[in-house]
């Protein structure tokens, strides 16, 4: 392994885009993209951002979180998605994700969709690995990773609540109280 995790990296050093334009058979019968593609999009982006951070080795998606349509996307539109690491924890990534989309013929760009992915960084063997540190620079750098842990926070507490729910065990409980009843 290289000396990566000595190495702090800008948030901006991470910053990608990817941009398609709709097709329709990305569309529900309404004409507008599903969201799922969306999701998958954001999820590309947000990984690549992740790994430009990790500079080696491979990525897995760990949760996108936080994801909210603004708006719907129609087909035959431009559709901009950009991811920047936002928080790096010490195998673990979290990158801003934003969608853009722009009507050719009127070339007006709004915010469709927002959100965050988290991704960890593998080692050869599939085993988490530590990734270097961001390094904060301005105000908003501090303010974006202050959220973040805030946001990490949550997202370990619903982990370890989801581990701890079984929705098919809920499920026979209620099935057996019924037929107790």
């Amino acid at each position: 392994m290289s000396d990566l995790t000595e190495q702090p990296t800008r948030p901006a050093d991470s910053r990608v885009r990817l941009a398609f334009i709709t097709e329709p058979a990305q569309a529900n019968f309404h004409g507008t993209l599903h969201g799922g593609v969306l999701l998958k999009l954001a999820d590309e982006c947000g990984a690549i951002a992740a790994l430009r951070h990790a500079g080696e080795g491979r990525i897995t998606t760990a949760a996108i979180d936080s994801f909210t349509f603004l708006g719907p996307v129609h087909v035959g539109e431009l559709v901009d998605v950009a991811a920047e690491v936002t928080h790096v924890g010490r195998t673990s990534l979290e990158a801003r994700i934003e969608i853009h989309a722009e009507s050719l013929p009127h070339a007006k760009r709004r915010k469709v969709a927002v959100g965050y992915g988290l991704y960890v960084a593998l080692d050869a063997e599939g085993k988490p690995r530590a990734v270097p540190p961001l390094r904060l620079e301005t105000e908003a750098d501090f303010r974006r990773d202050a959220a973040a842990r805030s946001r990490q926070a949550v997202r370990l507490a619903r982990r370890a609540e989801a581990k701890e729910e079984s929705f098919t065990a809920e499920i026979a409980e209620r099935k057996t109280a019924t037929e107790e009843d």
